[in-house]
């Protein structure tokens, strides 16, 4: 990833560019299936494609200990709004500032109405690294900075069922534990 010093890169520099939507008719239930499907703690929410909310696993997690049964609820019932958004051409250290400001993880960045990335905190960690270590970073924390797909992988286990790891796995368990005696 090329950029003019890192102290003036851009969210255009840093954004990841491939956002993962959901319509604001779907349900909560789809919104889990993509955040385990990619990875991901949040999806944005479109209304005709224009991105209109966030629906973050903190909402869902906050609807749940409710006790509300919340995976038909459609997406709009929870999703955060109105949407903080910025452009791709806001400084990187600005864009720290508002998420600090607004106590939001995620920025969406649009261009005119439409969506063209967003911007996470592991996004600006990793900027950050790259700003201390510049001009000339370490093999290590070079390869942290210039692949986000890093995850400390060691030590998970997998679900019998799915095969995914169990902190990923969203599939109905079939094996209950016997009643203590």
């Amino acid at each position: 990833m090329l950029m003019n010093r890192a102290e003036h890169a851009l969210l255009s520099d840093i954004m990841t560019t491939k956002v993962v939507t959901l319509d604001i008719t779907e349900r909560v239930e789809e919104a889990l299936r993509l955040m385990v499907k990619f990875d991901i703690g949040s999806v944005v929410v479109t209304d005709k494609q224009r991105p209109v909310g966030i629906v973050t696993e903190r909402d869902i997690t906050r609807a749940a200990l409710r006790g509300d049964s919340l995976l038909k609820f459609p997406v709009r019932s929870l999703m955060s709004r109105p949407l903080q958004m910025v452009t791709p051409n806001l400084e990187t250290h600005a864009a720290l500032e508002t998420m600090l400001k607004l106590g939001v993880r995620r920025l969406p960045i649009v261009d005119g109405e439409k969506l063209v990335g967003i911007v996470t905190e592991k996004d600006l960690m990793r900027w950050v690294l790259r700003m201390f270590y510049e001009p000339n970073p370490p093999d290590e924390i070079r390869a942290l900075v210039e692949n986000p797909q890093i995850e400390a992988l060691a030590g998970r286990q997998k679900c019998p069922n799915c095969g995914r790891y169990l902190d990923e796995c969203i599939c109905v368990r079939t094996s209950v534990a016997p009643p203590e005696e």
